[in-house]
């Protein structure tokens, strides 16, 4: 059975230290069509891709990244986040056809 666009996951540390370097991980299901592929009849798939995705730490934008067609199905995101302060952590992709996607995770202290 095929995913449904636009689910997303964010892989944070189990145990989060404040100040801590930590690697964040997001992955969102979308197919990534760069308008050269074809159907099984042979038709043109249009272009359909994730061209920009925005990274915020609680009320403060920390990335954001510019994305071409050439980025395979299923786009994958890893970077390093200093853990300053308890605060959701939010990513949202944007896609060529309209499409806003959007994950949040807690950024909590281990006790």
């Amino acid at each position: 059975m095929p995913s449904t666009i636009g689910e997303a996951t964010i892989l944070l540390p189990q145990q989060i230290a404040r100040d801590a370097v930590i690697n964040v991980r997001a992955i969102l299901t979308h197919p990534m069509f760069t308008g050269m592929s074809r159907d099984p009849q042979g038709s043109l798939i249009p272009a359909f891709w994730v061209n920009e995705v925005v990274v915020r730490y609680g009320d403060r934008e920390v990335a954001r990244f510019q994305w071409t067609s050439g980025i395979s199905r299923d786009p994958y995101v890893a970077f390093a986040l200093r853990a300053t302060h308890e605060a959701p952590l939010t990513v949202t992709w944007k896609d060529t056809g309209g499409g806003v996607y959007s994950k949040t995770a807690d950024i909590k202290f281990s006790a």
